[in-house]
């Protein structure tokens, strides 16, 4: 009998009908790329928190110095609590030298809804023109628990438990080439792909790494327009420093300090890289609730160690770092790397046919 006007039928797991693979190679490469997009995101927020997010004379004479530095090393953690949505938490070792910085990161994620953690474990480059650098370094634990993930999500939860990971090892056993080749690359994302104000960022930047004269009137406008004052100065000491609980409430030395950000080099030369790379204050004080705390050297008037709690309706944050300005590591840029877009397009090439032999088993 012709069946060739006959539909074709849905896949089957044990007798359980299964998403159509398209949908399902669609959220696996959403949830793969939304990872790695959040290692990419995490690490240029910290290198920004690291240059710009630092608070009388020790505490002005911190933030003067962190500005001056070429180079510091970063060790601490990262909570991000977006209720409605899950939870990430990261354990983050960082260091920065002359435009590069490099990560290493340890993260869990949690997703409302979903039981299990999702563990991921990388590395993370920026170069000095702007490409990063990943490398996921436990990409078949991720990856099996993304496939669980999906087959609970697939199944409308009538998959058993043995039979979610019967499915998760089949698929881990057929492709473990792809996996093991995963592993072990580095992939990149060009400043091209990320878009024109990204590229613009680097180079404002880059402007300030490579010019001493312009990190010292980033600091001087800091210095004449402090508008951090000392909540509490009894905070006990941490990473060699002594500790200082800081509040934001020098409206007009912020404004000023607004002002002649704008019109020093740096802040005309992000004024032209669009809206989103401008320097707003008022837009970044939607926080309902903050902690801002920072450790100084007694002698040497660097900054130590800083701790960032936030809190609104939509979620929370905790930012806790150990800092060493003025030391670093060695940063190796990878001498070869693959795309990032064409080489999770050829992974899930892989994962397609792979769900394709192991739905059917």
């Amino acid at each position: 009998m012709d069946q060739g006007n006959q539909p074709t039928p849905q896949p089957q797991y044990n007798g359980v009908p299964m998403q159509p693979k398209k949908k399902k190679t669609g959220l696996i490469i959403g949830i793969v790329l939304g990872v790695i997009a959040l290692i990419a995101i995490i690490s240029a927020v910290l290198v920004y928190f690291l240059w710009w997010q630092n608070p009388e004379k020790m505490v002005t004479d911190a933030v003067s110095n962190a500005i001056m530095a070429k180079k510091m090393t970063a060790d601490g953690k990262v909570v991000i609590d977006m209720r409605d949505q899950g939870k990430i938490e990261l354990s983050v070792k960082t260091a920065t030298d002359s435009g590069k910085s490099k990560a290493n990161i340890d993260a869990k994620l949690n997703i409302k809804g979903v039981e299990k953690n999702i563990p991921l474990k990388g590395d993370v480059v920026l170069d000095s023109d702007g490409t990063i650098y990943v490398k996921i370094n436990n990409f078949k634990d991720l990856y099996g628990t993304l496939l669980e993930v999906v087959m609970e999500s697939s199944s409308g939860g009538n998959l058993s438990r043995s039979q979610i990971e019967t499915y998760r090892d089949q698929t881990l056993e057929k492709m473990s080439s792809e996996i093991d080749k995963m592993s072990d690359t580095w992939m990149k994302i060009s400043p091209d792909e990320i878009g024109s104000e990204y590229k613009c960022g680097i180079n404002a930047l880059k402007k300030i790494q490579s010019d001493e004269s312009v990190r010292k009137e980033l600091a001087q406008i800091y210095q004449k327009n402090s508008f951090f004052t000392i909540k509490d100065s009894k905070i006990s000491d941490r990473n060699g420093g002594r500790g200082f609980e800081l509040q934001g409430n020098n409206k007009s030395n912020s404004s000023k300090f607004e002002e002649e950000f704008k019109n020093s080099s740096v802040g005309k030369a992000l004024s032209k890289c669009g809206k989103s790379n401008s320097y707003k204050s008022s837009e970044s004080s939607s926080i309902d609730e903050s902690s801002l705390k920072v450790w100084v050297d007694r002698s040497s008037h660097e900054l130590k160690a800083v701790e960032l709690k936030g809190n609104d309706k939509k979620a929370s944050v905790e930012i806790s770092f150990d800092i060493n300005v003025n030391k670093s590591e060695e940063i190796k840029v990878p001498s070869s790397a693959e795309s990032l877009k064409e080489f999770i397009e050829g992974f899930m090439e892989g994962y397609s046919s792979g769900l394709s032999s192991t739905s059917t088993r």
